[in-house]
């Protein structure tokens, strides 16, 4: 049986959360090349960067992505992570229904999270979820990425 706490979840369908500004580091895209072995120039070295089209090292697409587990526990989502943890046994991640890398995060700019649940199935002994994510970076018209990201609460 499904808890009925749960179902609540539908009411947050279409409800903006917005995270705080997150700024990106050398330091962090370095150790971000270091964990995924992803050493390429226009990434951790600025003096060849700054002949780029870019003029600075900028943030692997990947590590933007990687952001949405950090973003998704920041302020902006805390209640509504809090009411999953309680009311799930695990949460996991599911996958993506879409990923587009739309701009370069040149190092020292600030990016956030803006998403929206977009879509709740119940599935077996739980629900699958989907949530709109768009990581904008700030005084950037364009955004870093639009993803759509599927999750599992196992009730």
């Amino acid at each position: 049986m499904v808890n009925i706490k749960a179902i609540e979840i539908k009411n947050y369908i279409g409800k903006k959360f917005v995270t705080k500004w997150y700024q990106v580091s050398q330091e962090a895209i370095n150790k971000f090349a270091d964990l995924t072995k992803d050493h390429q120039y226009i990434h951790i070295n600025p003096e060849r960067a700054e002949q780029s089209i870019y003029g600075k090292t900028v943030a692997h697409g990947f590590f933007v992505l990687s952001m949405l587990g950090f973003f998704t526990l920041q302020d902006g989502e805390r209640d509504l992570m809090q009411f999953y943890i309680t009311d799930a046994k695990a949460i996991i991640n599911y996958g993506f229904d879409k990923i587009r890398f739309i701009s370069a995060v040149p190092v020292g700019s600030f990016i956030r999270d803006v998403s929206y649940i977009s879509k709740v199935e119940l599935v077996g002994k739980g629900m699958k979820f989907t949530s709109h994510h768009t990581i904008e970076i700030k005084a950037q018209e364009k955004p870093a990425l639009i993803a759509e990201w599927i999750n599992l609460l196992v009730l």
